[in-house]
Order: C-alpha cells, then sequence, then structure tokens
C-alpha cells in the first residue's frame, strides 16, 4: 500500500513544478550527511516523497543569513512568517552563497491555528497553518540557472519584506532546524500545501 504524503484537495499559488535530482539526493545522502545501514534504505525510500513535495509545494523566496555556519531563513506568505535552516557549511561553497543571496523553497503546510516556536509569524498570518516544511531548489533540483532565476517569481517589495524580517529575526535569539528534515525524519502526519 502507498501512502500519500500529498492532500490532493489543495493546491499551491506557486507550485513548484521542479523534479528532485537522483544525483544530488545521492550526493547529499553519502557525501554529507554519511547514512549508512538500515537508515540508507529508509532514506532512500524520501526520493520520491521529496519529488512530490517539489513538484506540488509552494515556491517561496528565502534568502541566506550566515555561511559559517550555514543558515538560510525561509519565508512563508501564508505565515508571513520565517524560520531558520541550518546546511552544512561546504553548501555554501558549492553554490558560491553569500549573506544575502536569494533562493526559492517548496514550502509544505501543516493545518493549525497557531504557529509553532520556532516559526517566526508576522502580522498578515492568516491563521491556517500551525507550521511549514521548507525544501531549498537549488540543493535538489537540476537546472541550477533556472532555478536561481525563479526568485524573479517575487517583486522587490516581497524580497525587502522577507530580507528586513530574516535579519531581524535571525539577530535576535534563534531556533534552526535541520535543513534536511524531510530526508531524515519521518511524519505521519496529513502534509497540505
Amino acid at each position: 500500500m502507498e501512502i500519500n504524503y500529498v492532500d490532493p484537495n489543495t493546491a499551491a499559488e506557486n507550485a513548484g513544478n521542479v523534479l528532485p535530482s537522483r544525483e544530488k539526493f545521492d550526493y547529499i545522502r553519502d557525501e554529507m550527511l554519511h547514512v549508512k545501514g538500515f537508515k540508507r534504505v529508509y532514506f532512500n525510500k524520501q526520493f520520491k516523497r521529496l519529488g512530490g513535495y517539489l513538484m506540488n509545494g509552494d515556491t517561496q523566496p528565502a534568502v541566506v543569513v550566515s555561511v559559517s555556519p550555514l543558515i538560510i531563513s525561509a519565508y512563508s506568505d501564508e505565515m508571513d512568517g520565517v524560520l531558520f535552516l541550518k546546511f552544512p557549511d561546504a553548501l555554501a561553497d558549492m553554490y558560491g552563497l553569500s549573506v544575502g543571496a536569494r533562493l526559492v523553497t517548496s514550502n509544505i503546510y501543516i493545518p493549525g491555528n497557531k504557529p509553532v516556536k520556532d516559526v517566526y509569524a508576522g502580522p498578515y498570518y492568516m491563521g491556517n497553518y500551525c507550521d511549514f516544511t521548507p525544501t531549498v531548489q537549488l540543493f535538489m533540483c537540476d537546472g541550477e540557472d533556472s532555478i536561481r532565476n525563479r526568485t524573479a517569481l517575487f517583486g522587490e517589495d516581497v524580497w525587502k519584506r522577507v530580507e528586513e524580517m530574516s535579519f531581524s529575526r535571525f539577530s535576535q535569539k534563534h531556533k534552526t532546524r535541520d535543513g534536511f528534515q524531510l530526508m531524515t525524519k519521518f511524519r505521519l502526519l496529513l502534509l497540505i500545501f
């Protein structure tokens, strides 16, 4: 029996429409996360699930707030908020990232009306979701130039808001999440876009 991780009754405003790269997925598994043994079997099963999230997830802006350690602030317009993702520092060199670099994520959402503690929601929070899980498209997909060009989906007013919110929250006490949590942590929750 196959479990569907995507609610077919919902649709993202800006669906990702990108596919995961098996080569990048395997590199992260072997060289960054050093997954071995039984965990490798579980990890490999996440490739298909990740593909659904990247294809159907809500494309949203993200900004690099630190390169050592590598921390990316991911935004959600649904929550008018950010959360911080920590990645291996080697990715900053690999992709030529610097503080302030603009990226895009594919976000999935969890229903609820009160944000979890590490989501810093803003005044335009709609109250439909309690959490979101972003996947940085650049780290997981081929076609890097076209993925970098997707930052143009958002106007300068959006980028200004994301940057102000990200750097303001980052300068305060903040929590970070594992940037690869979709592949390393399994949730039996209904995830919605």
